[in-house]
């Protein structure tokens, strides 16, 4: 490609990247308070409202936090918000999605395992009070599965690593819509099996259980979605043509997956 004149950037762009390098570079730490609306005005010489739109989207980077009457404070840049910008929004193939599930296979047992050894009692609880949430919300596959995906971040955060949720965090919402049509096509019975399992094992620090359970459920789940991919069920037309009867807390499945 030939050389093409230089377009004039952005004031907003600007201002957004000024301020964020003072943060990376340090002249903000974490903690402090960037000057007021009115302050970066004067400083910058631009309006209010590309001042405002700035602050804003420094804040759904989760580099400050805006504290009602007190003003925004720099969160920092370390490994609780190392995902934050780089997090993919985009729709994938049923293909990518397989390769979402091999990663999920990968990385989530050790943080099992991990995390059997590192949940502290507080976390623990954290994790049955998930666990009966989910019971109760079978009749709402949506809240379900929302739950579901909770009880996964809850395991991440049990390693005490900050990487660990980052990570998980950042395919989440990949995944939710994806999970929601396979459940509705198998129902909850694994998933609650195995998220029993996983419990148990956990609150009995028990990391081999852990991650042979964890394994052992993401297993289940992609082979699954293979199953329904050969089929040729479309993850985006699933709740329509295969759905599913719930009664007494468990699951009548009329898909002809067979269980495991």
């Amino acid at each position: 490609m030939g050389i093409v004149k230089i377009k004039k950037a952005n004031i907003g762009d600007q201002v957004f990247t000024q301020l964020k390098d003072q943060i990376i570079n340090g002249e903000w730490r974490p903690g402090d308070r960037i000057p007021s609306e009115a302050q970066l005005m004067e400083l910058l010489g631009v309006s209010r409202g590309t001042v405002r739109q700035a602050v804003q989207k420094l804040a759904g980077e989760g580099l400050i936090v805006t504290r009602h009457g007190e003003g925004s404070f720099v969160q920092g840049t370390g490994l609780n918000n190392y995902f934050q910008t780089v997090a993919p929004i985009f729709s994938i193939s049923e293909g990518e999605m397989e390769k979402i599930f091999e990663f999920r296979q990968m990385f989530e047992s050790g943080a099992a395992e991990v995390a059997a050894t590192k949940a502290t009692e507080e976390q623990i609880r954290r994790m049955e009070q998930n666990y009966e949430r989910m019971q109760r919300e079978v009749h709402t596959l949506s809240n379900y599965v929302h739950t579901d995906l909770g009880f996964h971040m809850l395991v991440c955060e049990c390693t005490q690593n900050p990487l660990a949720v980052q990570i998980l965090r950042s395919y989440e919402e990949l995944l939710e819509p994806s999970i929601l049509h396979m459940t509705e096509v198998i129902g909850v019975g694994n998933g609650l099996k195995y998220h029993q399992l996983l419990l148990e094992a956990i609150r009995s620090h028990d990391p081999v259980q852990a991650r042979t359970a964890m394994h052992r459920h993401l297993e289940d789940n992609m082979q699954r979605f293979r199953g329904m991919h050969a089929q040729g069920i479309k993850m985006d037309s699933m709740a329509a043509s295969q759905p599913s009867d719930i009664q007494d807390g468990g699951v009548t499945r009329r898909s002809s997956i067979p269980d495991r």
